[in-house]
């Protein structure tokens, strides 16, 4: 019978540890960490003036939706949080706009989908509603179209007002299936 040293019991229980504990949750950190984890499209985009394209993605036969996430950070205060709604148009209106300023909001878009030649749908986004706070991320849903398995699609998003203030918050251009979100 051979007896296994001390210390390489412990080398051997301190690897272990390592590999269960420790190794999971580094690579947890390079995985996005966002609700919309199984969208078809999710691409960092800059809100400047013009127009965006995704690569072609294919879906089935269900709704998507079309939307931008910014990120809100950890310490942002009430006043700056009010102020990130009304530059993503994120507001329902009347008392909730009074914060605003007459510069908002800064997030509008035109959209497309296209099938080859073929436009699929279009839409515009609107300045106020349509938006959704979760977690720490506010998302501003832009419009939605019907997909059909088998089709590739490409979207085109033309920013018409320059939203670059809002590029700090790391904005994503999204689509996800209608139901995910």
């Amino acid at each position: 019978m051979r007896f296994i040293s001390r210390h390489k019991l412990i080398v051997a229980a301190a690897g272990a540890l390592y590999v269960s504990f420790l190794l999971p949750g580094a690579s947890a950190r390079h995985r996005q960490e966002h609700p919309y984890r199984y969208s078809v499209v999710d691409m960092p985009v800059s809100l400047a003036v013009g127009t965006v394209q995704t690569p072609e993605f294919s879906v089935s036969s269900v709704g998507y939706w079309i939307m931008v996430q910014v990120e809100v950070p950890l310490s942002i205060q009430q006043a700056q949080f009010r102020h990130l709604q009304c530059m993503m148009g994120v507001t329902s209106g009347g008392l909730d706009t009074q914060d605003c300023s007459s510069d908002d909001p800064q997030l509008r878009a035109d959209w497309a989908v296209w099938d080859g030649e073929h436009m699929v749908d279009q839409g515009s986004s609107t300045i106020v509603g349509d938006g959704k706070i979760g977690g720490h991320h506010i998302f501003k849903f832009l419009g939605d179209f019907r997909g059909e398995s088998g089709r590739k699609y490409i979207l085109k998003v033309k920013f018409t007002k320059d939203g670059t203030p809002l590029n700090v918050a790391n904005p994503h251009l999204i689509v996800t299936k209608i139901g995910d979100e």
